[in-house]
């Protein structure tokens, strides 16, 4: 949640004049997160979450803010976009596609503990299933993904990266996406992207990443992002056990995702060790610029390919 386009005061109450919201108080940039730029906005009747939105096309927002106000409408604790006046779901402010959200109670997680993250993997399953009553759009099929963000960076690589890199592909490649359930997904579960007081989740946020790809790989994203510690280089098989079992309480995997789940765990941290090797190679400018390191995604990648993590969760 960078800035990267800037609002002036009298911009953002003449925006919010589209909305049934109340008056600008006050608002203040969100420096956290990479890729959109953030503001919390409050007004007299209330706190809000304004983003203008770089890191998505237009065309993609009705799919995605569509998703978010379904698993509302469902009950699925999330951070719900705010209706224009007209019944729009977005405008536009400065040029970029713009999105009010109501602003969740609770912090986003750094080190989740093992009950937050048993809460995270039913709420997925929850997520999952009511997902799959929606139509199959903006599906994104996640190898060809990483192979051309692959290119982009290769030669920014050493040797022992780019056979990794190579390797990996090759790998990710080997799998049939068709044969798998699939519908529209978060992609990007991180801790950082979930509200919580104490152990009660408040709500999901900064759906961005949404689309519609296998079900196992939004899975695979939040296992690694919510068991793997960066820092100490560890991954934690009980927290695992718990995330997953959670799920499959809502909704068991098949056999297929069941033997895939290690080589799909692969293509997640491939996913986010190309983004992030993206972001440090190729910057983009604005006025607050939060940049994670790709060392973390690498290591946790060296990790699942050199370990038989087969028999690492108890699935059957």
């Amino acid at each position: 949640m960078s800035v990267y386009t800037s609002v002036s005061s009298t911009e953002l109450a003449q925006y919010l004049q589209q909305y049934s919201v109340g008056e600008l108080i006050s608002y203040k940039g969100i420096s956290a997160g990479v890729e959109n730029s953030n503001f919390f906005v409050d007004t007299d009747q209330g706190r809000y979450v304004l983003t203008l939105v770089e890191s998505v096309p237009a065309e993609q927002l009705p799919f995605i803010l569509g998703l978010v106000d379904h698993l509302a409408a469902q009950g699925l604790p999330c951070a719900q976009p705010i209706h224009l006046n007209s019944g729009e779901l977005f405008s536009t402010l400065n040029n970029r596609p713009a999105v009010l959200m109501a602003c969740l109670e609770g912090t986003p997680l750094e080190k989740p503990s093992d009950k937050q993250a048993a809460v995270i993997g039913k709420t997925l399953g929850q997520f999952h299933q009511l997902s799959s009553q929606l139509p199959l759009e903006q599906y994104v099929h996640i190898p060809q993904w990483c192979a051309e963000l692959g290119a982009r960076v290769f030669n920014k690589l050493d040797k022992a990266q780019q056979e990794l890199l190579q390797a990996n592909l090759m790998a990710a490649g080997d799998i049939d996406w068709t044969t798998l359930p699939s519908g529209p997904v978060h992609a990007d579960l991180f801790p950082d992207n979930a509200m919580f007081v104490g152990e009660q989740l408040s709500g999901l946020i900064d759906f961005y990443h949404a689309c519609s790809t296998p079900y196992l790989y939004d899975l695979s994203v939040t296992l690694n992002a919510w068991c793997f510690d960066e820092e100490s280089n560890q991954f934690d098989n009980q927290k695992a056990q718990k995330l997953l079992a959670h799920y499959q309480e809502i909704r068991p995997l098949d056999p297929m995702e069941e033997d895939l789940l290690p080589a799909m765990m692969r293509i997640a941290a491939l996913r986010f060790w190309l983004s992030r090797l993206r972001d440090y190679h190729f910057p983009a400018e604005g006025e607050q610029i939060t940049q994670k390191c790709p060392t973390g995604k690498q290591k946790l990648l060296l990790l699942l390919s050199n370990n038989d993590f087969s028999t690492l969760f108890s699935i059957r």
